[in-house]
């Protein structure tokens, strides 16, 4: 990866600004791609946001990830995925904004993201039990316990993710009501469609990369810390995928999408955290890092319950075009994050 750090704040900017262009651009379009496949292939919006648009998104996490732990530092990398997961909960709220009359998680139809959400905070759990009691690495190779656990859940949870409802299980009392408008549906064959999805992965992955290395250049000029860089900075730029996707979903009423997206590049973020573990020689990342870690992922597990919360209620908008469950979600946010940033300052 190229170093940006030596370039001029002004070209860092633009770099930031231009990278940041792109990635918005595609993930709008990547959001209409994804529908169409949703709508193609019979396969649920949930799972999709889950699958494809959870993974894609998530490329740029997996860029950062890869050069900061490279560069021998692998607790930034750590700090970037957990921070990034609290403040891709945030971007469920934002996407509020643009709903109009009802609240977003009152528009989900089914169960199926109520089970997203509980498995993305089962993954933030064993990485906040990681960190809080010290990983052990494991005989086969220099990866420790708790990273190879939460990609064994993970991995047996997509198993789950498209099968049945269970027909005694819990259904809405009252069926959302969502008016979706007709919308212009890509008249193009599958292969072309599948072309389009990897051209838009090809610019999410390029200009996230450009969005992140900007984003560590303009930090490193300014003298921020390394922690405070991964849990803010590079958490924001590197969330903007997830933002252009979700907002693009929801102007296309496909509530289930957009939650899907951020739910299901949160729980592909935490499995990052055994990238890091595989690219990194020394002991295991979750020895490394300390209780901002551990107190980020723990933001990102209230931050979920209070969307599941919301998804389980189905209450209708309450104030500044928001849910109760988006306000609660951006005062958790931002009064966690001080918290943090105050400990890291006064540390």
């Amino acid at each position: 990866m190229p170093d940006l750090t030596s370039l001029p704040l002004v070209w860092l900017a633009a770099l930031f600004i231009a990278g940041a262009a792109t990635v918005w651009f595609a993930g709008a379009r990547l959001a209409r791609y994804a529908d169409e496949v949703s709508q193609r292939s019979g396969i649920e919006q949930a799972v999709i946001g889950v699958l494809l648009l959870g993974a894609v998104t998530s490329l740029p996490e997996i860029s950062t990830t890869t050069v900061a732990t490279l560069s021998g530092n692998p607790a930034m990398a750590v700090n970037n995925l957990l921070g990034g997961i609290a403040f891709q909960v945030v971007v469920i709220a934002l996407a509020d904004l643009f709903v109009g009359k009802s609240a977003l998680t009152s528009m989900v139809p089914g169960t199926r993201t109520i089970l997203n959400a509980g498995i993305s905070i089962v993954l933030l759990v064993l990485a906040a039990i990681g960190v809080m009691i010290g990983d052990w690495e494991l005989p086969l190779g220099s990866v420790g316990f708790f990273p190879v656990l939460i990609a064994v859940v993970y991995v047996l949870s997509l198993s789950q993710l498209n099968r049945e409802v269970a027909a005694g299980g819990w259904v809405p009392a009252t069926e959302a009501r969502v008016e979706q408008d007709a919308i212009e549906r890509p008249a193009i064959g599958n292969m072309r469609l599948a072309l389009a999805i990897a051209l838009a992965a090809a610019a999410i992955f390029a200009g996230g990369t450009v969005v992140t290395l900007a984003a560590e250049g303009l930090a490193e000029q300014n003298g921020t810390d390394t922690g405070i860089m991964g849990l803010t900075l590079l958490a924001l730029a590197t969330s903007l995928p997830e933002l252009s996707t979700a907002i693009a979903a929801v102007r296309l009423r496909r509530a289930e999408l957009a939650i899907g997206d951020i739910l299901g590049g949160n729980m592909f973020d935490v499995v990052l955290i055994l990238l890091v573990d595989m690219l990194d020689p020394g002991p295991p990342v979750l020895q490394q890092v300390d209780r901002a870690s551990m107190t980020a992922a723990l933001i990102g597990v209230l931050l979920t319950a209070l969307v599941m919360i919301g998804l389980v209620e189905r209450r209708d908008k309450a104030r500044l075009r928001m849910g109760y469950d988006s306000i609660a979600v951006l005062v958790v946010y931002t009064a966690g994050m001080a918290a943090i940033l105050g400990g890291i300052v006064s540390g």
